[in-house]
């Protein structure tokens, strides 16, 4: 088994634990996708939530 990061081929153990980790990212953004595709209302009630940061960002002139 070979894999290429960052343009270097590698090979064995480290190779699968690319190859693992790789596949498990995408299953969970694949997960996160499909959550929101299948429900759009909880995208804009995410959206209308207010943002933590929010509190830093009032600025008054």
């Amino acid at each position: 088994m070979s894999v290429s990061i960052g343009g270097v081929p590698v090979q064995g153990v480290v190779a699968r634990i690319v190859q693992d980790n790789k596949a498990i990212a995408e299953q969970a953004l694949n997960e996160m996708i499909n959550k929101h595709k299948d429900d759009p209302a909880r995208i804009i009630k995410e959206i209308q939530q207010p943002s933590p940061f929010s509190q830093f960002l009032d600025i008054e002139i």
